[in-house]
């Protein structure tokens, strides 16, 4: 049943701008209005289109819409503002009519990087840098003069270090190396094994291979990666640092370019749900304040939607 905050309501008048976190493995959904107050949420499949290809993305942005309609009566917006981590920066125009036209009854459409969003999401006047490690990875800044810049952002085949993927699959050759005795003995070999329910490394070929296994699923194993580093494994240790390491590369990089002074906020489930990957971060920039997002990226999303142009 719609309430009074939503059209349909008699003398309802009200703006509703959409604001969207399309990341590696699910989107999510804002509703807000004029003033950013959130009316409505919802979570819905991913929608970056590199991952899944254009139709099933605008399949499953219909869906999500389907369900801002059913439950709210909303169908146009003022303003739509969608972070996506198929993006490197501003998608074109012609990038831009290719998953929205159709699918969207908005005046005014921002489609963008998850990490634009993310930025906005700051809270930032001027200067500031983001970093963010999911399924995916990549670091952005922006500079005092409205200038962005990106280090990262290159894909699994080319880059996502510190990822959740890239955790999962160093994880996973560790495994793989100590079934074989051609790697040292790591917990990750039994961890694997009960994660995926077979009883020996070679059935993790078929696990994976057939069909071939979406990387947003293989990312899934990560965190088991990481409690196996928590408990003190060898090999786990290793792989974890390694990609710290790495995601601290890529992040110094960009803040060479960025004043000294400004924190460097970090977000994504790897940072977010795994404290020892954030103090191992932390402990490779000792000069930098490094803090957790407390404004979600789809919150900034919705406050580029109400006031970007």
């Amino acid at each position: 049943m719609m309430n009074n905050l939503f059209p349909g309501d008699s003398g309802n008048c009200r703006r509703f701008f959409l604001g969207l976190d399309g990341g590696g493995t699910k989107t999510t959904v804002l509703v807000g209005d004029e003033q950013e107050n959130i009316v409505f949420r919802c979570v819905g499949d991913t929608i970056n289109y590199c991952a899944v290809g254009m139709e099933t993305a605008r399949a499953n942005m219909k869906a999500m819409l389907d369900t801002v309609l059913a439950q709210t009566g909303i169908r146009h917006f003022a303003g739509v503002c969608i972070g996506m981590s198929a993006l490197f920066g501003r998608a074109t125009q012609e990038e831009t009519d290719a998953f929205c036209k159709g699918v969207f009854d908005a005046e005014k459409i921002i489609m963008d990087s998850d990490l634009y969003i993310a930025l906005a999401a700051t809270e930032q006047k001027g200067a500031a840098a983001v970093g963010i490690c999911g399924t995916g990875s990549m670091t952005c800044g922006r500079k005092a003069d409205g200038t962005i810049l990106t280090k990262g952002g290159y894909g699994y085949l080319l880059g996502d270090e510190g990822s959740g993927f890239r955790i999962a699959q160093d994880g996973l050759f560790e495994a793989v190396r100590a079934a074989e005795g051609s790697g040292a003995p790591t917990s990750l070999l039994q961890t694997a094994l009960a994660f995926w329910n077979v009883e020996n490394a070679p059935a993790l070929i078929d696990v994976f291979y057939d069909p071939p296994m979406e990387r947003n699923q293989i990312a899934r194993f990560a965190p088991c990666v990481i409690k196996e580093a928590e408990k003190g494994d060898a090999v786990a240790v290793t792989v974890v640092q390694k990609q710290v390491s790495l995601f601290a590369h890529t992040a110094k990089a960009l803040l060479k370019e960025l004043p000294a002074n400004i924190p460097f906020y970090v977000y994504g489930g790897i940072f977010e749900h795994n404290e020892l990957f954030f103090n191992l971060f932390k402990n490779e920039l000792p000069d930098r304040e490094v803090l957790l997002l407390t404004k979600t990226p789809a919150e900034g999303a919705l406050w580029a939607a109400v006031h970007e142009k």
